[in-house]
């Protein structure tokens, strides 16, 4: 902690990105590898090196099994099982081996070595697969480096985490250690970070700017999940109320039973349906614990991680059928493979505008192998579970996309078929309203689509042309402006002209007053992160869907932000 707040209690505002309070000490994470050795050592110096890269090696082994012991989630113990194979990899050792050998310091030895093991693998490998080492050979490398500059991250158990930006994977890489809650200076709400410390329940503030400069190592904060807010060095009296609002929200999780065990019914008796967003099957739980029913979108680019390539059926037909036992006779939505902008993909090729770049759809029609893949994946699982599955296509801008999707879906159906391989040949394809292209032709997707599904993150990134990762200007994006309720409205009035389902399954849906005015405009069927369920839940039946039907007209009239926040906190207070 800086001189000048010691002893001070100090607020520190970022944007909320998983609700909750935690209270507890700090663990500062920094991800700066160290800088290696530039001259040679001496002949004297050989064996001392070579003893010192033996050491690291069995540190970095016992590290990964410790992690991998504790690790919950399957993709990530696969991942770290991948990462104790490479310290395996005798190729690997003899060369390191070799360079020290011949007076090269054995960091250097070590940094140069995995360079040209990641230039090996680029040079004869298809650049999906290529990419996916390279991230898993980095990791280990990184690894090596900071145990031989005993340079170590200093995150202790159950301490809340500050960071200046985290990954996906390394969030999935600490939550082994019990982290209460996570702080980061870079990062929106509806960054992929963001969603997976959602997913794992994780209390957890974005975009502070400054949480690192501010906080040091084993100081003492309040983490306010709920609106963004921490607390550094806390004075008792704040201590003591923020202990008795943990207490009521513990009482609150009492009440969630009940209340999640009722029928989704307004009060004037219109059904709805809540669903939950979900990645890894262990999120479940917390799904089935708040009444899901089913899975509204089910993320899989999970798949990916600790995955060799793409190219393992079998794997991925365990995923899904692992996600269909568990979720009795629901209907599960799967998400083609989504990669670019924040999810975890980096092309071997630099994008400007990554987020208006190759990702989606537009990918997979490239690289068909991976996409014919998972959809033979996806049919295969279908066998067991008819009627259960959805295929929703993310990132969909034209028909001849579509078309041409289609197209293989049906050679896919026809191999299976001929095959003798028993599928669900009537899985509804859907698509992702989520380019502003489509929700304004909505009524030309409708008619080719056997459901839509809007997208509202991507769909406010792109009608507001914010990048909704970048902190500088999270305060332009907000979901409930007046053109994205425009747009959703033309979506849900061409789904009603076509007769075909439409749902929403962006954070959108997570808002409780924003639930009510979906629901006012014909839109019965909302999935979103499972923590949330209980408290849109209980706002949907506390209304009746006339008084929604109301709110949704009034938004749609609203011409500014300002005007839409007058109409919701107006319909709160006399509501």
């Amino acid at each position: 902690m800086s001189e000048q707040t010691l002893n001070n209690e100090v607020l520190i505002s970022g944007a909320p990105a998983c609700p909750g309070i935690v209270i507890g000490k700090t663990s500062l994470y920094e991800r700066e590898r160290p800088a290696v050795s530039d001259e040679n050592i001496s002949s004297d110096e050989v064996q001392k090196h070579l003893d010192k890269f033996r050491d690291a090696l069995e540190i970095a082994e016992e590290e990964l099994k410790a992690l991998q012991s504790c690790a919950d989630v399957e993709e990530p113990a696969t991942l770290i099982q991948m990462q104790i194979a490479i310290l395996h990899d005798p190729d690997l050792r003899e060369r390191i081996e070799q360079k020290i050998t011949a007076q090269v310091p054995v960091d250097l030895a070590v940094e140069r070595t995995f360079q040209n093991y990641l230039e090996v693998i680029e040079e004869n490998h298809q650049k999906n697969a290529f990419q996916n080492k390279t991230v898993d050979i980095s990791d280990i490398r990184d690894r090596l480096l900071q145990i031989l500059h005993n340079k170590r991250d200093d995150i202790q158990e159950e301490t809340i985490l500050v960071a200046r930006e985290l990954s996906p994977r390394e969030i999935i890489s600490f939550s082994g250690r019990n982290i209460k809650g996570i702080i980061t200076d870079r990062g929106g709400a509806t960054s992929h970070a963001a969603i997976i410390a959602r997913s794992m329940n994780i209390p957890t503030v974005v975009g502070t700017k400054e949480a690192t400069e501010m906080i040091d190592s084993h100081d003492e904060v309040i983490l306010d999940g709920r609106n963004g807010e921490i607390i550094l060095n806390p004075n008792e009296g704040t201590r003591e109320r923020y202990q008795r609002l943990m207490d009521q929200q513990s009482e609150r999780e009492a009440d969630f039973k009940v209340l999640c065990e009722k029928e989704n019914k307004t009060t004037d008796g219109q059904c709805f349906t809540l669903q939950a967003n979900i990645e890894f099957a262990e999120e479940l739980t917390i799904a089935q614990k708040y009444c899901a029913e089913g899975v509204g979108l089910l993320r899989t680019e999970s798949i990916y991680l600790g995955r060799e390539s793409f190219q393992d059926i079998d794997q991925q037909v365990s995923f899904y059928r692992s996600i269909l036992n568990a979720t009795g006779s629901h209907p599960i939505t799967i998400r083609l493979f989504d990669v670019g902008g924040d999810k975890f993909f980096e092309d071997d090729k630099p994008e400007q505008n990554p987020f208006l770049g190759w990702r989606g759809i537009r990918m997979l029609l490239e690289e068909q192998q991976i996409l014919k893949n998972q959809l033979r994946a996806i049919y295969i699982a279908s066998a067991d579970f008819h009627g259960r599955i959805r295929i929703l296509v993310p990132m969909v801008s034209t028909m001849g996309e579509v078309r041409q999707l289609y197209q293989i879906i049906d050679e896919i159906k026809q191999e299976l078929t001929t095959d003798v391989i028993e599928i669900d040949e009537n899985i509804p394809i859907g698509l992702m309203v989520e380019v502003p292209a489509v929700a304004l032709k909505a009524d030309c997707f409708a008619r080719e689509a056997d459901f839509l599904s809007i997208g509202t993150n991507d769909l406010t990134q792109y009608v507001l042309a914010v990048d909704r990762g970048n902190e500088r200007i999270s305060n332009l994006y907000d979901q409930r402006h007046p053109a994205i309720w425009e747009l959703i409205n033309l979506t849900a009035q061409a789904a009603k002209d076509y007769d075909i389902p439409v749902s929403v399954c962006g954070e959108l849906a997570s808002d409780p007053i924003s639930a009510c005015c979906l629901m006012g405009l014909g839109i019965d069927t909302l999935s979103m992160n499972s923590v949330v369920l209980p408290t849109v839940k209980q706002m949907l039946l506390s209304h009746s869907i006339a008084d929604m039907q109301k709110l949704g007209q009034e938004v749609l009239r609203a011409g500014t932000l300002d005007d839409v926040d007058k109409i919701f906190s107006n319909w709160d207070t006399r509501n």
